[in-house]
C-alpha cells in the first residue's frame, strides 16, 4: 500500500507520489505556519533522531513538507530550525522509510499516518533570555558608570512584575494579639525572616505607620514611626 511505495527508493523520498504529498500537506496546520513570514516570531528549537540511520532526513508543517538533511552528531541526528510559535507536525525519512519518533508526542490524522508534534511557545526560552542578559550584563562590566539615563529595553525582553511577597513574611508580629498575662508594650518574638523589613500600615486618617524590627544581641526592637500624609 501507501507506506510500501514511499519506501520503494533507497536514497531520496518519493516525491513523485502525489497522493502521499497531499496526505502530509493535509496535516492539521500544514498550509498555515509560513517560516518566511516576518509577522511570526521565529524561536530556535532543536529536533532530533536518535534511532539509528545512515541518511535521515526531516520534514513538516515548517517546510511544507519538503525534507532537509540532517547532521550527525555523536551516533544521533539533529538539525536545528526557527519555528514560529503553534504547533507543529513532522516526520523523517531514514534511510528511504518514513518513520515517527515513538519516544516524542506522536498524533494520527485521518488517513492513519502518525507523525511527531512539537509545541513552541515564547515561556519556554524566558530562561534563555535570563540567562543572555546576565551575560550582557557581565561584559564590560568595570567600563560602566552611573548616570541618570534609563536603559532601553529591547523588543524581545519580557517585562518581570515585582516577585512574590513569600508568606512568612505575611505574619506581622504587630497584627498578633498580646496575651492578657504579658506586659502590653512587649511582642512575642519574631521570626529572624521578619527581621529589618519595613511594614506600612494602610493610611487612615491622613497617617501612615511604619515599622521594622531589628536585633540588637538577644533583644529585639520594634520601632514605629507615624508620618502625616
Amino acid at each position: 500500500g501507501k507506506k510500501e511505495e514511499m519506501t520503494s527508493q533507497q536514497n531520496e523520498p518519493n516525491t513523485d507520489n502525489e497522493k502521499d504529498d497531499e496526505s502530509l500537506k493535509n496535516q492539521e496546520g500544514g498550509d498555515d505556519l509560513d517560516p518566511q513570514d516576518p509577522k511570526n516570531t521565529s524561536l530556535p528549537t532543536v529536533l532530533r533522531w536518535d534511532g539509528g540511520g545512515q541518511n535521515v532526513m526531516i520534514c513538516g508543517t515548517f517546510t511544507k513538507w519538503k525534507p532537509i538533511p540532517m547532521v550527525r552528531s555523536h551516533g544521533n541526528f539533529v538539525t536545528i530550525i526557527d519555528l514560529p510559535e503553534g504547533d507543529h507536525h513532522y516526520k523523517f525519512f531514514v534511510d528511504g522509510e518514513w518513520k515517527h519518533d515513538p519516544k516524542l508526542k506522536s498524533v494520527e490524522n485521518e488517513a492513519g499516518e502518525t507523525t511527531n508534534l512539537v509545541s513552541v511557545r515564547q515561556s519556554d526560552f524566558e530562561v534563555f533570555q535570563a540567562l543572555a542578559k546576565d551575560s550582557e550584563n557581565a561584559v564590560n562590566n568595570a567600563d560602566k558608570e552611573y548616570s541618570q539615563d534609563v536603559p532601553q529595553t529591547k523588543p524581545w525582553e519580557k517585562v518581570s512584575g515585582p516577585p512574590i511577597l513569600p508568606p512568612h513574611l505575611l505574619q506581622v508580629i504587630l497584627n498578633k494579639d498580646t496575651p492578657l498575662s504579658c506586659e502590653p508594650t512587649l511582642l512575642p518574638e519574631p521570626n529572624h525572616v521578619m527581621l529589618n523589613h519595613l511594614y506600612a500600615l494602610s493610611i487612615k486618617d491622613g497617617v501612615m505607620v511604619l515599622s521594622a524590627t531589628h536585633r540588637y544581641r538577644k533583644k529585639y526592637v520594634t520601632t514605629l514611626l507615624y508620618k502625616p500624609i
